[in-house]
């Protein structure tokens, strides 16, 4: 779409990244952008700029996002995800053993049976050590891109809307002008004409699409998608070790780590998230 830079969300395992995609997503489909989501070098043979020159990409999800893939990008505009590692081991060991699927990552069959044969403790002890490559990425990722907007699970868990919005907002995508009912009309029968006609119709229909979404359409998408909808009715908080959208709430990891924990991973992961600002210092 002409005059439109790049955009990118970058996630990691575990940061409510499937969420993210559903949102962007969506979004991408009203802009008239192709949307396409990787999750690491294995999705684009090592070269994203490379991938995303080749496929025209509009929109791209890194799900794990590595600094390394992004130097050689053109000018784009960006938004990364981080969470408290504590929580990320914790969310992983249940997603791990009930609810992620195998579909693109057929490896998981193995390690859930080798799961469901330990403790939840050993599980999660194993789960902590495996999050090495996830956590090292997170610490060495650049905090300070001013094109890349810096946000926190906690804040998307507690103010889900107001930090969807922020992200489209750095992202220069929110239409600012009156949201008038002849905006809402052509919308409609571009949304008609693309579920008519398919892919080749919706790429037809590009030009004449806006470039920018109103916040009304884009607090729509995201109630869309609430956590609510996506966990079967249940409210954050309300948990259910089976479903990917398990809990919703951030902190969990003292529900579930024991001394042994704490001291495993502040072995394997001195500073880190002190380095992140989930703590003041080691003594947790």
């Amino acid at each position: 779409m002409p005059g439109n830079p790049l955009y990118i969300f970058f996630g990691h395992h575990k940061c409510a990244t499937m969420w993210w995609n559903r949102i962007f997503a969506a979004a991408s489909r009203k802009l008239g952008l192709r949307f396409h989501a990787v999750y690491d070098e294995r999705g684009f043979d090592g070269d994203l700029p490379k991938f995303i020159e080749k496929n025209q990409i509009g929109f791209l999800s890194h799900g794990n996002a590595d600094l390394d893939h992004t130097l050689n990008l053109p000018d784009y505009l960006g938004v990364h995800i981080i969470r408290d590692p504590r929580d990320i081991a914790v969310s992983a060991y249940f997603s791990h053993l009930h609810s992620h699927s195998v579909k693109h990552w057929s490896e998981l069959e193995d390690y859930r049976a080798k799961l469901r044969g330990m403790s939840q403790e050993e599980g999660l002890s194993v789960e902590i050590r495996n999050r090495a490559k996830e956590f090292s990425q997170i610490a060495a990722w650049d905090y300070k891109q001013p094109n890349v907007l810096e946000i926190r699970f906690e804040d998307l868990a507690s103010m889900s809307y107001e930090t969807v919005l922020q992200a489209f907002s750095h992202l220069d995508l929110i239409d600012e002008s009156d949201y008038r009912w002849r905006t809402k009309v052509k919308e409609l029968m571009l949304e008609s004409v693309d579920r008519i006609g398919g892919k080749s119709f919706a790429a037809g229909s590009k030009r004449f699409r806006n470039q920018r979404l109103s916040g009304a359409e884009i607090l729509a998408i995201a109630w869309q998608f609430r956590f609510q909808t996506l966990a079967g009715g249940r409210s954050q908080g309300d948990e259910d070790v089976k479903s990917h959208f398990r809990k919703g709430r951030p902190g969990d990891w003292v529900n579930h780590f024991t001394d042994d924990h704490k001291g495993l991973f502040k072995e394997l992961y001195p500073d880190l998230l002190v380095k992140l600002g989930y703590e003041a210092n080691d003594n947790w």
